[in-house]
């Protein structure tokens, strides 16, 4: 898998290892850039054949054929995405889909429906926190050469510098109003984006929430917001969060209420935190 090989550096919890402050980045918000995953007409095959091998698990969920989410594979009949979305849905869960092993959310690959959704049992709707859900497929996929999951990291040092990379679809409906035609995501937005994010520390990031009357702690993860192709207070809900040793996290579709006045770091939920890897276990287990 073609992931980003920056060294992350951590912090060991009770181990004599003190956070060194001068080590630490910054904790303001900056621009980061993405990539669109095809150009040319002419290179579209191969480009969307190279991008679907190094990220297989990258997910479109869709609401009556339109992208709603983004999610990752994890297993042959599970994903991961977001809780908010999710939160009030009962008996629309019929109009949902996913489409796999394609980096076009309107074509190709695989396309399965939603039998079942779970939510972190810790999410409260509009809050940033453990806003994760899985998402359970009707009939389990087939693996191939595009298609395959991603394992979970089970790092759970603190963690004071990295990159990740995230992978995204753009959302047109955001919380059921439609993006104006000027806004940046609609630039070919059936096509799969790979963005690179930098970590904010988490106690830097805690004091820019509590500025905000925001409260998260170790089952949340920041990172700076990506700004080009993107509008503002527009983060990717549903993004896979990886490095080379897997998923980390999935992206909160989390928008504070001071933004765009006052830049708001962008909140992924940390797999490998015991509140989450402990329900998510169980959830796997129980099916």
């Amino acid at each position: 898998m073609n992931l980003i090989k920056e060294e992350i550096k951590f912090v060991k919890d009770n181990n004599g290892l003190e956070e060194d402050s001068t080590e630490i980045e910054s904790a303001s918000i900056e621009n980061v850039t993405c990539e669109y995953q095809n150009s040319s007409m002419e290179e579209e095959d191969d480009r969307e054949k190279s991008t679907l091998v190094d990220y297989p698990f990258s997910v479109s969920i869709q609401k009556k054929g339109a992208h709603y989410v983004s999610g990752a594979l994890i297993d042959k009949g599970f994903i991961l995405s977001v809780a908010a979305e999710f939160y009030h849905v009962r008996d629309s869960l019929k109009l949902f889909r996913a489409r796999l092993g394609s980096v076009d959310c309107k074509r190709g690959g695989s396309l399965v429906p939603i039998k079942k959704i779970e939510i972190h049992p810790y999410y409260i709707y509009g809050k940033p926190s453990f806003d994760i859900a899985l998402l359970r497929m009707a009939v389990p996929v087939e693996y191939s050469e595009v298609l395959r999951p991603i394992i979970i990291s089970n790092i759970k040092e603190k963690v004071i510098s990295a990159k990740f990379m995230t992978t995204y679809w753009p959302r047109i409906v955001v919380k059921g109003k439609t993006i104006p035609e000027t806004a940046k995501e609609r630039i070919k937005h059936n096509s799969m984006r790979v963005s690179t994010q930098k970590l904010i520390p988490l106690d830097k990031c805690k004091n820019i929430m509590i500025d905000m009357k925001e409260y998260i702690n170790e089952s949340s993860m920041c990172l700076k917001p990506v700004v080009t192709h993107h509008s503002v207070c527009m983060p990717d809900a549903g993004a896979p969060v990886i490095a080379e040793d897997g998923l980390w996290g999935i992206t909160s579709g989390w928008i504070s209420p001071t933004c765009p006045t006052v830049a708001a770091p962008t909140i992924f939920t940390r797999l490998s935190s015991t509140s989450v890897r402990s329900w998510l276990d169980i959830q796997l287990l129980n099916i």
